[in-house]
């Protein structure tokens, strides 16, 4: 299960962010994992850490998989609470945007758990008809088990070592996750405080200062303008918003996806460049 089924928020936020924010979140990550896994405290774990912090190469035992995991199953660890797994979130049915004047109605929900969806029109609408059908599965309701932390935790740390600082910082930060278990909402709100939405677009540096200033295409002068997203969340209800500038295709397409996973009052809101 991928760290996207969680927040998607999160892969979009570090997908724009530069290298070296990735690779701080990677480390914050692992280091993370480790603490609720109660490894911290092991010398063998506190040193490849250590060497994170610093870029260095990871060292024994993480350099052999087989080794590290031999390391740990002879290292005596106190026995932590139970914790029970992750469970992303649900999410409502992707509905695409009707035509004017029709709206989604269930028009059959089956024995199975199947559920059937078609086009209407809205009371007074004089639209078109557009005969379009959707059906959704049943979704079975994930049971959390308990979870070994320190087998997960461990798996972060290796992924923070990753040459590319990206993959670095979303596998990491998957792992971490799975670690953290039922408590993973506190580690992804870390993770997004931690760059406090500085986030350094590469496309930045290309931004003018003044909104009003026109940039030289090979079509002539366009105005450049850059749009964030609003958003209620579904699992909390916590207002949010991107932290990172999107051109409106993208603000629009965000909008889509944060639509799928049940966000509300959703706004694009457009911002000065660099914002």
């Amino acid at each position: 299960m991928g760290l996207l089924d969680f927040d998607s928020d999160v892969v979009h936020d570090l997908g724009a962010a530069d290298p070296d924010v990735q690779r701080a979140v990677a480390v914050l990550a692992a280091q993370r994992a480790c603490e609720v896994a109660g490894l911290t405290d092991v010398p063998w774990v506190a040193g490849a850490l250590a060497a994170l912090a610093q870029g260095h190469p990871l060292p024994p035992p993480f350099n052999n998989a087989a080794r590290m995991w031999e390391a740990l199953r002879s290292t005596p660890l106190e026995p932590g609470p139970d914790v029970l797994g992750a469970v992303p979130p649900q999410r409502r049915p992707y509905f695409p945007q009707p035509p004017a004047g029709l709206i989604w109605v269930k028009t059959a929900e089956e024995s199975d758990g199947k559920t059937s969806y078609e086009l209407d029109r809205l009371p007074g609408s004089q639209a078109p008809m557009v005969f379009t059908k959707l059906t959704f599965p049943a979704s079975t309701p994930q049971v959390p088990e308990p979870i070994s932390q320190p087998h997960f935790a461990l798996p972060a740390v290796l992924a923070a070592a990753e040459p590319d600082p990206l993959k670095a910082a979303l596998d990491a930060v998957s792992h971490a996750l799975s670690t953290h278990g039922e408590h993973y909402p506190k580690l992804l709100d870390e993770i997004r405080s931690a760059w406090g939405g500085r986030l350094s677009v590469p496309e930045a540096e290309t931004w003018p200062a003044d909104p009003g200033r026109q940039v030289r295409s090979g079509r002539g002068s366009v105005p450049m303008v850059n749009y964030r997203v609003k958003w209620i969340r579904a699992r909390d209800g916590k207002t949010m918003v991107s932290t990172v500038s999107y051109d409106q295709p993208s603000a629009e397409h965000r909008t889509a996806d944060l639509e799928a996973e049940g966000a509300t009052d959703i706004k694009i809101v457009k911002v000065r460049p660099g914002e």
